[in-house]
């Protein structure tokens, strides 16, 4: 055996081995993955930069894909192959005789010997029958096999029998199919790791995306719904009618949901996040009991008055960092509007107005500075938001690797 295999053989090595994968999976786990949500991603690296330096250079922002990663999984494979696959068939549980019982002429002078080993035997009884040998060795043949032993050994040593047997042959094959199936699951995602991909593809509602992964693959969402909890911005439901066409060939239409994705050849399409932009289809403000709706950047006139109106953009998380307005996410936590106010060829400072907050009103100065302003005749009573479905597109060609691997594993911790 030599030195590396000595190694990859020890106890030390496997409990090292399996803390490292799972800390990594761990850390996987807390830091934002590109694949799976790219906002969040980019907004951690925006705001800690020097560490985003160290976690790039070890790619741990796309840690399940990275090369280091894929190879702790091969090492491991390998390793329990070395333990516990290295000898076929698996250890059928037979256990020898112990030296001391022999079975030629010198073992009669031996025989206080072959007491002593029977008794170091960490399961054993004595009791005394007034059976000759052979009829008491009879009855514990046929005592073992009506409890299911299989008898593997029955010889006559001196003044005395000795039989080897076993039961639950099954069950010594569990750990062996339990190993098997780990090494099957690691091949699975070994598999996954060089072949597939998961990326995330935010497409606005009415627009199309291309692939990364599959350039030539356009996702369109035709019209994306989203319901809400009474009272609140938080969603109960939402979902996409999705179609996929690939150049100009279609290739599947479904309205996925949580947990109900589209499926194409191995290639899965979940709902899997969703969030608005700068885009509105409309806002409407209120002017005591006039309300005016207004598309996105185009001036309209206010009934009664020489003022024309104008909704800039939208933030739908508005905060304040620094003195200047900052979106904080794309959740429609605290949707603010920027309006203009036109007389003739002048025109207001920006003011921002909340739909949360209608009493609420923010000036934005030249250098983007806010400074509060007194509460204003007029209120944003509704925001009518572009919404962007955030669709996560996964292919996993070691999916069935896995899964029968897991039924291994399954049957194997019964048995």
């Amino acid at each position: 055996m030599t030195a590396l295999t000595k190694v990859l053989r020890s106890v030390r090595f496997n409990i090292f081995l399996g803390l490292l994968i799972a800390f990594s999976s761990a850390v996987g786990t807390f830091l934002p993955q590109v694949s799976e949500t790219p906002e969040k991603a980019a907004a951690f690296q925006a705001a800690y930069p020097q560490w985003s330096r160290f976690f790039d250079f070890f790619n741990l922002f796309d840690l399940y894909q990275s090369w280091w990663f894929m190879g702790l999984l091969g090492v491991m494979a390998v390793d329990i192959i070395l333990c516990k696959l290295w000898n076929l068939p698996p250890d059928s549980g037979i256990v020898a005789m112990p030296p001391e019982i022999m079975r030629d002429a010198e073992a009669e002078k031996h025989l206080s010997q072959k007491e002593a080993a029977l008794k170091l035997k960490p399961l054993q009884g004595e009791l005394a029958t007034m059976l000759t040998l052979d009829k008491a060795a009879a009855v514990a043949r046929e005592s073992l096999l009506a409890g299911g032993y299989r008898i593997h050994d029955d010889f006559a040593v001196a003044a005395g029998a000795a039989f080897v047997a076993t039961r639950h042959g099954a069950q010594r094959w569990g750990s062996y199919i339990a190993h098997i199936a780990l090494v099957v699951i690691l091949l699975g995602s070994l598999v996954k790791g060089v072949w597939g991909f998961v990326e995330m593809v935010p497409v606005m509602e009415g627009g199309s995306k291309a692939m990364e992964h599959k350039p030539d693959w356009e996702l369109f969402v035709d019209k994306f719904t989203i319901a809400y909890y009474d009272g609140t911005r938080d969603p109960k439901r939402y979902s996409s009618q999705l179609r996929v066409k690939k150049g100009e060939e279609p290739l599947a239409s479904k309205t996925i949901a949580v947990n109900d994705p589209l499926d194409i050849n191995g290639v899965r399409f979940y709902q899997a996040s969703w969030g608005a932009g700068g885009m509105f289809k409309s806002v409407t403000l209120g002017l005591g009991e006039t309300t005016v709706t207004l598309p996105q950047r185009k001036k309209q006139k206010i009934p009664g008055t020489p003022f024309e109106v104008e909704a800039d953009v939208l933030m739908p998380h508005f905060s304040v960092v620094d003195g200047r307005a900052q979106n904080a996410s794309l959740d429609l936590r605290n949707p603010a509007v920027r309006f203009f106010f036109h007389v003739g060829p002048h025109k207001t400072r920006p003011l921002w107005l909340f739909e949360a907050h209608p009493q609420l009103c923010l000036v934005e100065k030249n250098d983007g500075s806010l400074e509060q302003a007194p509460s204003p005749p007029f209120r944003l009573a509704a925001v009518d938001p572009v919404l962007f479905s955030g669709i996560q597109v996964a292919y996993d060609p070691g999916f069935n690797l896995v899964a029968a691997g897991s039924i291994m594993w399954l049957v194997g911790t019964v048995m």
